[in-house]
């Protein structure tokens, strides 16, 4: 199988790295042109707890390139906002089956519009990676460490098939991965992590270990995670853990429960301590580089997903414009 990953940011980067160190045939096709430079001129180094080390990766330039490849697959991990045109560019040049890292709700969003037999959802939980400068990596977590898996992968809906066994298997060559039988579940029990997380480092100008540990941020951070899994009760949404915390205990404080309440703020302290003091958001890092930053993606989808089911999100609401506030003084 060729595989073709597209973005190699954070987490395109490292798939690409671990799966070509691992003897799979892979190219990359990189839209930002400094990354691009730097892997072409000197591979990609990454530097992470289980050892450093650098790799050479064959550099696709444009998707006008892609056809002549003919990739048996592309894992997706451009930027959300670009996700669209780049789907748009590919389809013009190779119909491949999809591998969607992305984060929201994106994977059910490309289903819809290609079907979801080309589509394989696959959420990225806990990676702890960075791209600190073009063409170098850096993670915080160890591989394998025994945490929860790194990969989770499924079916758009439905249980999980040979297809997705088959990708566990080859994702295991990057880091534990499994499979599961209820992706919209999973995947919106992501979208509570990062709409949680990812903005409020940002606003903040803070780590993550900081945002659980101080609790002025924690309990904002609650906030803005109880809205999400209130929309996610409302569109009839079973939840895995979260950050150790079970989904019934995220659920019944989501319903006002407030003994729950305070065991989901415990929970999120126990998680904090364990995050390294190193590890940041992907908006955190678009913010300090002068990019738009995701929130409207995220955010932005639990509060449409909010209206569909006649639910108000203020709390999301008010992130998406402090963030977009700051990311104009910035940009």
């Amino acid at each position: 199988m060729s595989i073709l990953v597209v973005g190699a940011g954070a987490v395109g980067g490292y798939i690409a790295a671990h799966l070509a160190r691992a003897g799979e045939a892979v190219a990359v096709l990189e839209p930002w042109a400094p990354n691009r430079d730097a892997i072409r001129a000197h591979g990609l180094a990454v530097e992470e707890p289980s050892g450093d080390f650098r790799i050479d990766l064959p550099m696709i330039e444009s998707p006008a390139d892609v056809a002549a490849m003919a990739p048996s697959l592309v894992i997706l991990c451009t930027k959300l906002a670009d996700s669209p045109a780049m789907v748009a560019a590919l389809a013009g040049q190779h119909a491949a089956p999809y591998l969607v890292t992305l984060n929201a709700l994106a994977d059910l969003d490309l289903a819809a519009r290609i079907g979801a037999d080309r589509v394989i959802g696959c959420i990225v939980t806990g990676l702890f990676a960075n791209l600190v400068a073009p063409g170098r990596l850096q993670r915080h977590r160890r591989r394998g460490d025994g945490g929860p898996a790194s990969f989770r992968l499924g079916e758009v809906s439905g249980p999980a098939t040979p297809r997705i066994q088959a990708m566990v298997t080859r994702l295991a060559q990057v880091d534990t991965a499994e499979a599961v039988d209820d992706l919209p579940g999973a995947r919106w029990t992501k979208l509570v992590f990062n709409a949680m997380t990812s903005p409020l480092c940002a606003l903040r100008r803070t780590n993550l270990h900081a945002l659980f540990t101080e609790a002025p941020m924690r309990a904002e951070m609650q906030a803005v995670a109880l809205e999400v899994v209130a929309v996610a009760d409302a569109a009839g949404i079973t939840l895995d853990a979260i950050c150790g915390i079970p989904g019934a205990a995220w659920m019944a404080a989501a319903r006002g429960d407030a003994a729950a309440a305070s065991a989901v703020d415990a929970g999120l302290l126990a998680y904090g301590k364990k995050v390294d003091p190193a590890a940041t958001s992907g908006m955190a890092q678009d913010l300090a580089r002068g990019r738009r930053t995701e929130v409207t993606l995220i955010n932005g989808a639990v509060v449409e997903q909010a209206h569909r089911h006649g639910l108000a999100a203020p709390v999301n609401q008010g992130v998406i414009e402090r963030l977009e506030a700051l990311s104009t003084l910035t940009g």
